[in-house]
């Protein structure tokens, strides 16, 4: 009787083991991204089925197979002591990319971010607007970055042609070509009220106003340091902003004014008067008259009270 017996337990307990064999299921259809197809991705029901990879992902829009004993081989070849044998689904799954849509609004976030590293950067705040509707398309769903192929040679301008790609590391989920209208929104300097020319910048009323540089014609990014140094080069309206010919050095010599000139000939330095024959600002060179031989010369402003003159 004891043969018989333990027979029957050997035979239940083979029975409770078949039992407990989970139910693995290969599915027919699978998506992926493009760090590889796992075996993860490719078989349900196995709650604690390692996660090997079984070859590369397939380029968007295209599909290939994976047959069941390829995985098998690869859980076996592991040694994790979980194959899997009892199967059901499919022989093969068929394997694709994941995809998704791309809508306008998208396209026309990922071309801000790109112009705004390229150019604006921390200058002002690039708006986009696209010229031409978008017509919604699939790419793979990866994180990308938007790249410019073709860079605008002169910079940007209100009206461009933009041709770009979006990346996912090295991948490129595709290219287009989209012409937008631009703007870069910055704060300038406004005159708040009317700025005479010669006017110090020290004593003008300004304020500051939220515009579109790219419609304005070079202007002036920032106030100069030494404010008593400048002056208004032109008169301005109210609510003109400034540009970069609004302001010039104010003049520190004279026309006709007597000052010191000090004239170079090699290792020759001699100090003499001369009369200016124009204003001048530092840095800048004049005309002068010697106030003795009455010879003109050209020297270079050093301050309100020296040119140098180098023969």
């Amino acid at each position: 009787m004891k043969p018989l017996f333990l027979i029957l337990i050997l035979a239940l307990a083979s029975r409770c083991v078949r039992a407990e064999q989970p139910k693995a299921a290969l599915r027919a259809q699978v998506s992926v991204q493009s760090g590889g197809v796992f075996t993860t991705d490719l078989v349900d029901g196995v709650p604690d089925l390692p996660r090997i990879r079984v070859t590369n992902s397939p380029p968007p829009g295209a599909t290939f197979l994976v047959a069941r004993e390829q995985v098998l081989g690869l859980l076996s070849a592991s040694g994790g002591g979980m194959v899997p044998t009892n199967w059901t689904g499919p022989g093969a799954a068929r394997v694709s990319r994941r995809m998704r849509d791309l809508d306008e609004t998208e396209v026309r976030n990922g071309l801000t971010a790109e112009l705004q590293r390229l150019y604006a950067r921390d200058r002002g705040e690039v708006e986009v607007r696209l010229t031409r509707p978008w017509r919604t398309v699939q790419i793979a769903d990866e994180n990308y970055e938007a790249r410019l192929v073709d860079r605008p040679s002169q910079g940007l301008s209100p009206v461009l042609s933009l041709r770009f790609q979006l990346r996912a590391g090295d991948e490129i989920l595709g290219e287009w070509t989209q012409p937008v209208s631009l703007r870069v929104w910055a704060d300038v300097h406004v005159a708040a009220g009317p700025v005479r020319r010669g006017a110090a910048l020290g004593e003008a009323e300004l304020t500051m106003e939220r515009r579109d540089i790219l419609s304005l014609r070079d202007a002036l990014p920032a106030l100069p340091a030494e404010a008593g140094s400048w002056e208004f080069a032109e008169s301005l309206n109210p609510g003109q902003h400034l540009s970069r010919r609004s302001l010039r050095l104010r003049s520190v010599v004279f026309r006709g004014r007597q000052i010191d000139a000090v004239v170079r000939s090699g290792l020759m330095e001699i100090t003499t008067k001369v009369e200016a024959l124009e204003d001048g600002v530092p840095g800048q060179t004049i005309r002068v008259r010697n106030v003795r031989s009455r010879k003109e010369l050209r020297g270079r402003v050093e301050d309100e009270n020296l040119v140098v003159v180098a023969l």
